[in-house]
């Protein structure tokens, strides 16, 4: 299998889409406001390289998110004028997670998101991030883990469901379920491409 170097890592998981989640707001009402965890302090998970054909852990450093153009909160992860629904202040380290609090626009489509929050109909929330430094580390028989020690944080998004194991969301089972359809679905592509070039 080929080996790649830090600078071909960085790059591929850049390529990667990224969505990190986070639970158990606190939300003031009155305010319009919710405090979101956006990187909790156990955030590893299993990902696919589906470039290379291989599994790694990937993790974040919460301290190490660069957070400078971190300024809109988005409905979605296609962010556009008409998708942003809120204003992000006050991002803070606290308690080994980065946390931010989001105030919520006045118009209807930013009041309607605001109130499946409130109503708990929605809990998370999710990171669109670039790698810029990691550091890797390979153990015999295991996936490679790769800690991302350095990353810029571009957006942040509602989102139903995220990736963060560190939220409480997804269980190890369900997370290991995935994982077989997934790898599942790699090898019947492999197959049907093969097949097609007979």
């Amino acid at each position: 299998m080929k080996t790649r170097n830090k600078k071909e890592i960085i790059k591929r998981i850049a390529e990667t889409p990224k969505i990190i989640s986070s639970t158990h707001p606190n939300i003031d009402v009155e305010n319009r406001t919710i405090t979101f965890p956006i990187i909790s302090s156990d955030n590893a998970g299993e990902r696919y390289d589906w470039w290379e054909g291989e599994y790694f852990i990937e993790e974040l450093v919460p301290s190490g998110a660069v957070t400078d153009g971190l300024r809109t909160f988005f409905k979605d992860h296609f962010y556009s004028v008409d998708s942003a629904i809120g204003k992000i202040q006050n991002i803070r380290l606290e308690n080994d997670e980065l946390k931010v609090d989001v105030v919520f626009g006045s118009d209807e489509e930013s009041s309607r998101i605001f109130k499946k929050y409130e109503e708990g109909i929605l809990t998370d929330v999710s990171i669109g991030y670039r790698a810029i430094d990691i550091e890797i580390t390979d153990k015999k028989d295991e996936p490679k883990h790769i800690l991302l020690t350095k990353f810029e944080i571009l957006e942040l998004s509602a989102v139903w469901k995220g990736f963060d194991r560190g939220a409480g969301l997804r269980s190890f089972q369900k997370q290991q379920e995935d994982e077989k359809v997934k790898r599942k679905f790699y090898f019947l592509q492999k197959q049907l491409n093969l097949k097609g070039k007979l």
